[in-house]
């Protein structure tokens, strides 16, 4: 019988949460070192901006998963980054609904995030990922009790505050990528902390590997957007924006044909 203890994350084990969605076998590679080394950057700032930000599920002291969030004050809601247990093993053994029901507990006490009120849902967004046999993010959220929002089965809160119902606000329009002349003629790749430790070897490098299938002279640049900001902030560029000869790569880097089809458009 596994004994499962939740614990917040500090400055103590933050390493724990770094490891947790990375196999043994990947954490002497310099591109998940990479990524790892990106996930604490971003780690540490947010522990510094909003405190508990994360929770670490343990199984005989070994991170097993993990849950992370973040308040929108604005909403008076707490968002759902990210609910995963990496390994087989520790699948179907309760760890994730422990994550859960801690954070729902968490969620039940005024919070400092929303002067001192509680927040009025949870809130996420879930994508398909799962491996073979595993639970899928949407039908593990919608067995705990969350609700869809609106026709997108993919949409779901939680409601913390009784007989609460969520309704997003209207964000504006995001700012198009903005051109530079000195970036035609190269592969812009942005990267630097970010939330998920398999985001710069997964993705980011993919992208690399891809564009090299296709031209392998043409030069590839990689902006850090936490060492570099002005290089970023000029081009309104965000983590994993990918740009070729001036222009953003629209396509997501695991549709493969299409990705390199637009990347051969724009060479």
């Amino acid at each position: 019988m596994y004994k499962i203890d939740i614990k917040n994350v500090a400055d103590q084990n933050i390493l724990d949460l770094c490891l947790v969605c990375v196999s043994p076998e990947k954490r002497e590679d310099p591109d998940w070192i990479k990524g790892m080394e990106e996930k604490r950057a971003w780690a540490l700032d947010m522990l510094k901006k909003w405190g508990s930000f994360a929770k670490i599920g343990y199984v005989d002291n070994e991170p097993a998963g993990m849950i992370q969030y973040h308040p929108v004050p604005e909403e008076n809601i707490v968002w759902i980054d990210c609910i995963y247990i990496h390994e087989k093993r520790y699948w179907q053994k309760g760890i994730g609904t422990q994550l859960l029901v801690s954070l729902i507990e968490d969620m039940k006490k005024p919070l400092e995030w929303f002067e001192n009120r509680i927040p009025s849902a949870l809130v996420v967004r879930t994508f398909s990922g799962e491996s073979e046999g595993q639970l899928s993010a949407r039908e593990f959220f919608t067995k705990k009790g969350f609700q869809t929002i609106g026709d997108d089965p993919d949409f779901l809160y939680y409601p913390i505050e009784k007989n609460f119902v969520y309704q997003p606000l209207i964000k504006k329009a995001s700012i198009e990528y903005q051109p530079q002349d000195e970036d035609k003629g190269k592969v812009l790749i942005f990267c630097g902390p970010n939330k998920c430790s398999a985001a710069y070897p997964f993705f980011v490098k993919r992208m690399e590997r891809y564009i090299r299938e296709i031209d392998n002279k043409i030069p590839i640049v990689y902006i850090d957007i936490a060492k570099e900001p002005e290089m970023a902030k000029r081009r309104n560029a965000n983590y994993g924006d990918c740009v070729v000869n001036g222009r953003i790569i629209k396509t997501f880097v695991l549709d493969k044909t299409n990705f390199q089809k637009e990347v051969k458009s724009l060479l």
